[in-house]
């Protein structure tokens, strides 16, 4: 189990394979922090120190559990403290719990988490967040349920809450998102996908893209995967992904032309290759031809077998198990390719 968890952490979604100076989305999101919270308050500037922050309001937790726990640790910022000066109302939400997990759910450190000042409308939004999300799962991105309720605030007005949305929708299974395409104009998209500072979010930003029907936003990806598939690099992935969505079954050859080549990078192989897995999950009608792509590239790589067999895995018993169970029973592959193809046939042979 330990070969397969290490091996799942190597072919999630990586946002940043080839960039050391960004930072990567946040593993646990706002929603994970209030949701999985044992304690939730509101808090302000203590009376007798104005750089401590002091319970106002308890929004979840017992007294006897906030005497347990210790106080909250964060200093009152410049910022905060004007916020405070203009408003003496105002309140900044914190919540104590899990602050990391593992992948079966297990916490191994549990903290205080500063989550933001509030305002009306991150009142409302907490407010049916935690009525919504009774039900989720701390780290859960495979909800329908989910998706629909951040896709609701995309593009709000509150950037807080807007950047909130993109983090979900971005950890989300990708047949899961692509019901939400056309929610948002494609010059909002745009305008995000310009924007450096903006930089961590453009993964899901050229998902959202990639969605859109409208023409122009059609012409801007289609400029962009077909340099992507000359160029490689950082989002080679989302950008394939996105020419899919546009172009359909020309844009799986000209991946599949671009497969045949050797001047790529392994990483930008695999960028190819997962937005052929990603692409036949999510839209079944082209599996024939993607299936007999991956055949091609087995043949010439087996590097990529347990990647490609984990991708795959719900698509049904398939010509690749053949190649599958070869690469699995040759005597020179490696112990954890092995675990996880024999997993991945083991699986077929159980619905069966």
């Amino acid at each position: 189990m330990i070969v397969l968890t290490c091996f799942v952490g190597l072919t999630a979604p990586r946002v940043l394979h080839a960039c050391t100076v960004c930072v990567e989305l946040p593993k646990a999101s706002i929603a994970d922090h209030v949701l999985a919270a044992e304690v939730i308050v509101l808090a302000g500037p203590s009376s007798g120190n104005p750089f401590k922050f002091s319970i106002r309001r308890v929004l979840k937790g017992s007294d006897d559990r906030l005497k347990e726990i210790p106080e909250i640790p964060f200093l009152v910022d410049s910022v905060t403290r004007r916020a405070f000066r203009s408003d003496p109302t105002n309140t900044v939400l914190f919540t104590y719990g899990a602050t990391r997990t593992d992948r079966a759910g297990r916490s191994f450190s549990r903290g205080w988490k500063r989550i933001f000042t509030m305002t009306p409308e991150r009142k409302e939004f907490i407010g049916k967040l935690r009525s919504v999300g009774q039900l989720w799962s701390y780290g859960e991105t495979d909800s329908s349920d989910r998706i629909s309720f951040f896709s609701d605030y995309l593009w709000h007005s509150d950037h807080v809450l807007h950047s909130t949305a993109l983090v979900e929708i971005g950890r989300a299974p990708y047949d899961l998102v692509r019901p939400i395409g056309d929610r948002v104009s494609t010059n909002q998209i745009l305008e995000e996908l310009n924007r450096l500072d903006r930089f961590v979010y453009r993964p899901t930003v050229i998902r959202l893209l990639g969605l859109q029907s409208d023409t122009h936003a059609r012409s801007i990806v289609r400029q962009r995967y077909i340099k992507a598939l000359n160029n490689g690099g950082l989002n080679a992935f989302e950008w394939a992904l996105a020419g899919i969505e546009a172009d359909g079954a020309l844009a799986i050859k000209s991946i599949d032309l671009v497969l045949q080549g050797n001047q790529m990078t392994d990483d930008d192989k695999w960028a190819f290759v997962r937005a052929l897995t990603e692409a036949g999950s999510s839209q079944p009608r082209f599996r024939g031809e993607i299936i007999a792509i991956l055949l091609t590239v087995l043949e010439r790589d087996r590097t990529l077998a347990a990647r490609i067999a984990f991708a795959t895995r719900n698509w049904g018993k398939t010509p690749l198990h053949q190649q599958f169970k070869a690469i699995a029973d040759h005597e020179l592959t490696d112990p954890a390719t092995e675990f996880v193809l024999n997993m991945v046939l083991d699986q077929e042979v159980a619905v069966e």
